[in-house]
């Protein structure tokens, strides 16, 4: 018993010093990337013992918060940063900007759902109410329930102008559609997991949110649909994929971001470094996401499973 004791007492001790050891680097923002920087955090720290990164989600503009209140190392925002946004990161101290990946948009449903596809103008009718049943797109005659993010969503600024307000129609759509909202009855979600939930659980129901929180995090919870910018012939449907963000065949896409401080030392440094290294970008692949390099990059990686 007294050498059980011992020994339970050195390994104790082993782990106290070997966690003491390490260092912690806290990263939080958008939603999208949360699946992302989760697997990159798990991969750097295969080849980074002493280092444990921690990744919360919350949406950009809590990360943007976040980092500028000193309360994490770096913030992950699926959306540019405003002006304000930008003047005030850089009173506390100097500021690093870096795209790390593109990723698209994807139109989510039930997977019992029959719609298969969608374009712009009936997506900006159906989230502004103008559409409110799904026969009216070729679906059963059942209302449309619209879940959306809330306002602290890159995802959310992203898809309220883009579609919404018809953004990538041109200028004349945008002037005549950028005072549309969405539905006062649309019901809103503070993350893509309650999103999923809700979608699930209610057939009837459509929303949207990153590719890659899309095609594997929720993956066998809900049906990414095909998406074009218009109903013209010479614009054919398509499938979010790697694939098709890359080629820019799939029109729903954008820049993640990172956001950091320059002056907190080497443990950001290298972090950094390795997300925008090879092995990092391979990495960004596998997570189900496209990587920010050259072009001549291979997309054939398999995403994680």
């Amino acid at each position: 018993m007294k050498n059980l004791s011992l020994l339970f007492y050195i390994l104790i001790t082993i782990n106290f010093v070997a966690c003491k050891d390490k260092q912690t680097l806290k990263v939080a923002g958008s939603e999208t990337m949360n699946s992302m920087m989760r697997f990159l955090g798990t991969e750097y720290e295969k080849v980074n013992s002493n280092v444990r990164v921690t990744v919360e989600g919350g949406g950009s503009e809590s990360g943007i918060d976040r980092l500028r209140k000193g309360e994490i190392d770096m913030a992950v925002s699926s959306r540019a940063l405003n002006q304000a946004e930008y003047d005030d990161l850089r009173k506390t101290g100097n500021l690093e900007i870096v795209r790390l990946a593109y990723d698209g948009v994807a139109l989510v449903v039930n997977p019992n759902n029959p719609v298969s596809k969608l374009h712009l103008v009936q997506t900006s009718d159906i989230f502004s109410g103008k559409i409110k049943n799904w026969k009216e797109v070729g679906g059963q005659d059942a209302p449309i329930s619209i879940v959306i993010r809330n306002d602290k969503s890159g995802t959310q600024d992203y898809f309220q102008n883009h579609i919404l307000k018809r953004r990538d129609l041109g200028d004349k759509e945008f002037n005549t559609y950028k005072s549309n909202v969405f539905s006062p009855n649309a019901k809103i979600v503070k993350d893509n997991a309650e999103m999923a939930k809700y979608i699930q659980e209610n057939p009837n129901s459509i929303g949207y949110m990153g590719m890659g929180s899309a095609l594997v995090d929720h993956k066998d919870k809900l049906k990414a649909l095909e998406y074009a910018k218009t109903s013209s012939k010479d614009e054919p449907y398509v499938t979010p994929s790697i694939r098709n963000v890359y080629d820019r065949k799939y029109k729903l896409a954008r820049e993640l971001f990172i956001i950091y401080k320059t002056d907190q030392g080497d443990k950001i440094d290298a972090f950094v470094t390795y997300l925008t290294s090879e092995q990092g970008q391979v990495a960004v692949l596998q997570s189900g996401y496209l990587r920010s390099s050259l072009p001549e990059v291979e997309v054939s990686a398999e995403p994680v499973k």
